[in-house]
């Protein structure tokens, strides 16, 4: 069956993984929603495959990218294509919640040194608007990591001077974010499920325990980028073909109430701000003649006085 929805699939499986793939793009449910373009199975180099896809969604003959594992992580490599080097980013999604990585950087130690606050709010930023926009998450939360295992509350330390006023500032954007908390119990202890995404501080901080927490298979969300991509070895590519078409339909959800928004009719004044209101002139107001030296003050009378008569008042 032939769709308007066609999704690319670039890279080249091993052979064990063939067969695998076949059976998948033979599959009856699958071929109803979309149609499977090829882009490197010929041999064709995994990167000049990928640069022909992001080409043809550009000109509008494919609506969507997957990719099979590559030399170089798909992130990185849509983002040379599209000559945005930094600008793409990964999050893992493994069906429960999603985790972001702030540095490429392999362990604690080099985090430490090249972490920053604006490096966590950038990243806090972006993955925020992939779960609004990609994912129709309503009200993200996301949970900040600290840079060790546990928390470091000593003053001066990484998690108090760099990680806690990063999210501070996230919040004043209105972003939900919260931390930094435990890196070390935060699977184990199940607060995970207080969240929507986590962001991790370098790359192979909650791997393991986030790989190990959910049955499905473990798949990569392309962010940074207009075109929705995917990435997943051969036993998530089902996941990750789905998780295209629902991202397309997702941003379209989305940006279409932003489209072309009406002109208003009218002017309200409360736009104005509190300040302009309250410095609007009344009508009808003089200043001057409420000055208090021109304010003439009236004194009631006591009891006695309003039984006093006339006469006795003139005595």
């Amino acid at each position: 069956m032939t769709t308007d929805i066609q999704i690319a699939l670039v890279g080249n499986a091993p052979k064990e993984q063939h067969s695998l793939l076949n059976s998948m793009l033979d599959e009856e449910g699958l071929t109803d929603l979309c149609d499977i373009v090829l882009y490197g199975a010929d041999g064709q180099p995994e990167f000049e495959a990928l640069q022909d896809a992001l080409d043809d969604y550009a000109d509008g003959q494919i609506q969507g990218i997957v990719c099979l594992p590559m030399t170089r992580p798909a992130e990185e490599l849509v983002g040379r294509a599209l000559e945005k080097p930094g600008e793409t980013f990964a999050a893992l999604d493994n069906g429960i919640i999603r985790v972001g990585t702030v540095l490429t950087a392999a362990d604690a130690k080099t985090a430490t040194q090249q972490l920053t606050g604006e490096a966590i709010q950038k990243r806090g930023e972006q993955l925020w608007r992939m779960l609004k926009r990609d994912l129709n998450v309503q009200n993200p939360r996301i949970a900040v990591l600290s840079v060790g295992d546990s928390v470091d509350a000593a003053e001066g330390s990484t998690d108090t001077t760099v990680i806690a006023p990063a999210i501070t500032e996230l919040v004043k954007k209105g972003i939900e974010a919260f931390g930094p908390v435990s890196a070390a119990t935060f699977f184990d202890t199940q607060n995970y499920k207080a969240y929507d995404a986590v962001l991790q501080i370098y790359g192979t901080q909650c791997t393991a325990a986030y790989r190990a927490l959910g049955n499905e298979p473990v798949i990569s969300l392309i962010g940074g980028t207009e075109t929705p991509v995917a990435s997943a070895e051969a036993d998530g590519m089902y996941r990750a073909l789905w998780a295209v078409m629902d991202i397309r339909r997702n941003r379209v959800e989305y940006d279409e109430p932003f489209a072309n928004p009406l002109e208003k009719l009218y002017h309200e004044r409360r736009e104005d701000g509190e300040k302009a209101r309250f410095a609007i002139k009344k009508k009808g107001f003089n200043p001057a003649e409420h000055r208090r030296e021109n304010v003439k003050f009236v004194t009631r009378n006591t009891p006695q006085q309003e039984q006093e008569t006339p006469e006795e008042t003139e005595k």
